[in-house]
């Protein structure tokens, strides 16, 4: 048995001893954390578990046609209960996930089992599921479940399917791989709502959104220096903008600046932060990310820092 499978083996042990389980999304929730995590949710229902799942941020309302999307909390006392086994979904580290600070609060005695796919993961868990080699978490999950022979049904693949689609750019960035392509086509043959995927998070773009969308686009500048091509958006131009949607808007610069070799979106944050995410074809930037406390994939990766955005000739930069 490879050390996957046998990874895999321990979780699924360490699920079925458990009863009381806390499940967790990281903060400002994308499809990947939330189709990974509700697809482990689903199951564990069936299975006539007593799952808890918890996000820091309220799923934006884009997720809501995945099953028991309702049942997530962002309460902290959550934190003040007992439970055996800790799930966290999509995190490399437990600051990006936002719960460093609850997790002390926790009786002793419990499980963490950590399912990630960044390469900058600090392996935090009792039990590491860290593979920088899928496209996602959802297809990290995907692959426990048909290693440990676990059926999946609709509700499952639905949330599945939404993860394979949201991280690899509806299967169009360098993350996207041949098993990646080969889940998906299971996924729906088990089920899967790919229309309520397609409509909810491919075609359904706001006014708004396209507004934002076309202001990152006036103010793109390019610094040759570094070829990188940067963009932003002030705190003033908009107000409640989904996280999702700057990812978006960077896959699709990333696919549109034709021999740039990065992309740089920085997004104002009303509590004086600024979030910055990266799209490169040839660099790792996730080393840039770890450097600036963030971090990712080689070819797609973030970070969050105190200040605001200064606009200079050169483009755009952080100021404290």
């Amino acid at each position: 048995m490879d050390n996957i499978s046998h990874l895999f083996g321990r979780a699924h042990e360490a699920i079925r001893n458990a009863d009381r389980i806390l499940l967790i999304a990281h903060k400002k929730p994308d499809g990947d954390t939330l189709g990974a995590s509700s697809a482990v949710l689903n199951w564990l229902l069936r299975e006539g578990k007593h799952p808890v799942a918890f996000c820091a941020d309220q799923p934006s309302k884009m997720f809501r046609f995945l099953d028991n999307a309702h049942l997530y909390r962002c309460d902290p006392a959550v934190f003040d209960e007992r439970y055996d086994l800790v799930i966290v979904f999509d995190a490399g580290d437990l600051r990006y996930c936002g719960v460093h600070e609850h997790m002390p609060r926790l009786a002793p005695g419990y499980q963490l089992i950590n399912i990630d796919h960044h390469v900058t993961n600090e392996r935090y868990g009792h039990i590491n599921l860290v593979l920088p080699d899928a496209s996602s978490a959802s297809e990290i999950v995907y692959r426990f479940f048909t290693s440990n022979s676990i059926s999946i049904d609709g509700r499952m693949a639905t949330s599945l399917l939404t993860g394979l689609y949201t991280d690899t750019s509806n299967f169009s960035n360098p993350a996207t791989n041949p098993l990646s392509i080969e889940a998906a086509a299971d996924l729906v043959a088990s089920g899967a709502r790919h229309q309520d995927i397609l409509h909810n998070v491919v075609h359904d773009k706001s006014v708004n959104l396209l507004h934002i969308w076309g202001m990152l686009l006036m103010r793109l500048s390019y610094n040759p220096e570094f070829d990188v091509v940067s963009t932003y958006i002030l705190n003033s131009d908009t107000s409640g903008l989904p996280n999702e949607a700057v990812d978006g808007a960077a896959n699709f610069l990333n696919r549109v600046t034709g021999d740039c070799d990065t992309i740089m979106i920085l997004k104002e944050l009303p509590d004086g932060q600024v979030k910055g995410s990266f799209r490169s074809i040839k660099r790792d930037v996730s080393k840039v990310a770890k450097l600036l406390g963030g971090g990712g994939h080689k070819k797609a990766a973030g970070f969050t820092v105190s200040g605001k955005i200064e606009v200079t000739a050169a483009g755009p930069r952080i100021i404290s």
